[in-house]
């Protein structure tokens, strides 16, 4: 075993970025604009956790969507920032929940809720196909799923669209599939 070398930080350093500078467009492979939870892992919460707590930490960490997971570790479904957004808990206190018992499990789309794209259609697919095919549904996510498997293989995220298509489209509220598809074709 050895000791490394440490080195001062360079005014001329600078952070390193992905290599993937490629130009993505509405033709481009839709497996460039997924995300792979075989390579990322996805971003959870546990069902149990309050609802005010969960709202803070991802606005904190910047994040619209977190898979919710059970104590051990089982999927449950999805939590939005959306679904647990300040006025979504006031609704519930309004029909007389307590506002401290109110947890992300209230919040949640339920596994058995949801609506997801085949990973084997999904590598044959194009930016320009998960756009029109999720515009009907007006979702801000949507789980990518590997039927033979069993497995939530990952999620394809508008604001994810927003980013790497350089879309100008209103951040301060999560965009949905509609409004880049209008932003697109306006």
């Amino acid at each position: 075993m050895r000791t490394l070398s440490l080195h001062q930080v360079e005014k001329i350093d600078e952070l390193a970025w992905p290599e993937n500078y490629q130009e993505i467009n509405l033709q481009s492979s839709a497996l460039l604009v997924f995300t792979d939870f075989k390579k990322h892992k996805p971003l959870a919460l546990n069902g149990d956790l309050s609802a005010h707590e969960a709202e803070q930490l991802m606005l904190n960490a910047h994040v619209h969507l977190k898979i919710v997971l059970d104590q051990t570790d089982s999927f449950l479904g999805v939590v939005s920032l959306a679904d647990i957004s300040h006025q979504e808990i006031m609704k519930k206190v309004a029909n007389g929940y307590y506002h401290d018992d109110l947890l992300v499990t209230d919040f949640m789309q339920s596994k058995s809720s949801l609506k997801t794209i085949d990973f084997d259609e999904l590598q044959n697919a194009s930016v320009g196909d998960v756009l029109r095919t999720l515009k009907a549904n007006g979702q801000r996510h949507c789980l990518v799923i590997d039927r033979k498997k069993h497995h939530i293989r990952g999620v394809v995220s508008a604001s994810d669209l927003v980013r790497i298509l350089k879309l100008k489209v209103d951040l301060s509220l999560p965009p949905s599939f509609v409004d880049i598809f209008n932003t697109i074709h306006s």
